[in-house]
């Protein structure tokens, strides 16, 4: 298998990231490398991520970016840079920089696209489930369920869990193709790729979605303090479902 960079969004992280469990994953898996994106933060992140940097100069990048243009952005700018530099049959992914999901799940998501070539893309997803340590607020997780609810009934996707912070890529032309335009949406924009990749597919007819992503559960999942989504944000979620499934015609005529 190519090496696999994980892109790990950041903005005002300086308090809360634990560069010693990042440290600690490139030196147990040789095959990961870490492209951190400073959004726009206004605390000491950068300098925070300065330090990491210089630490595994061969194995740790940065890319620092002027303004804050939210996570869905610094997630696009960060898998762009990642294909400009990886190689077409490489892989690459985003990962919270809150470590709700350990890093060693990484072995297993990566071991389904080898295992699985038919799957371009496979997405960590929180099922709490026995033997499984998936611990969620009650709140969240209940509204995480009606927006998966919402998210098929608009959209007709039927995905499990959308905004589960921890995803893999191929390296592949229909990532290059989804990422070509920014995104419409800002606090779902999971949700946005998903819509994209289901008109790319449909298009070019090689595949459906439910061949191409594969949902995978995670074995630990951990909620952490200082989350910067707020419970009020399901509404401009809702929102956005609207903005996407309203876009979906431009996008299938941008396939055109």
């Amino acid at each position: 298998m190519p090496p696999l960079v994980l892109v790990v969004p950041c903005f005002n992280e300086a308090a809360r990231l634990d560069g010693a469990r990042f440290i600690e994953a490139v030196d147990r898996y040789p095959w990961l490398q870490l492209l951190f994106v400073n959004d726009g933060s206004t605390d000491n992140t950068e300098q925070v991520l300065r330090a990491l940097q210089d630490q595994r100069a061969t194995r740790i990048a940065c890319l620092h970016l002027a303004r804050n243009g939210g996570k869905a952005e610094a997630v696009r700018q960060g898998l762009l840079q990642v294909q400009v530099s990886t190689h077409e049959d490489g892989l690459c992914g985003f990962w919270d920089a809150d470590l709700s999901a350990p890093l060693t799940e990484l072995v297993a998501l990566r071991e389904t696209l080898e295992r699985r070539p038919d799957v371009q893309w496979v997405w960590g997803i929180r099922l709490r489930a026995l033997g499984r340590q998936v611990t969620r607020r009650p709140l969240r997780h209940y509204l995480g369920r009606l927006f998966a609810t919402c998210s098929s009934i608009v959209l007709g996707i039927d995905s499990y869990d959308t905004q589960c912070g921890a995803k893999l890529f191929r390296n592949s032309a229909l990532l290059r193709t989804v990422l070509a335009e920014p995104f419409r949406s800002r606090w779902i924009f999971d949700v946005e790729l998903l819509t994209r990749a289901q008109g790319v597919l449909a298009f070019t007819k090689q595949t459906t979605l439910e061949q191409a992503v594969y949902e995978q559960p995670l074995g630990h999942w951990e909620h952490r303090a200082g989350s910067k989504v707020r419970s009020a944000d399901f509404v401009n979620a809702l929102r956005e479902l609207l903005v996407i499934r309203n876009a979906r015609a431009h996008w299938h005529r941008a396939c055109d």
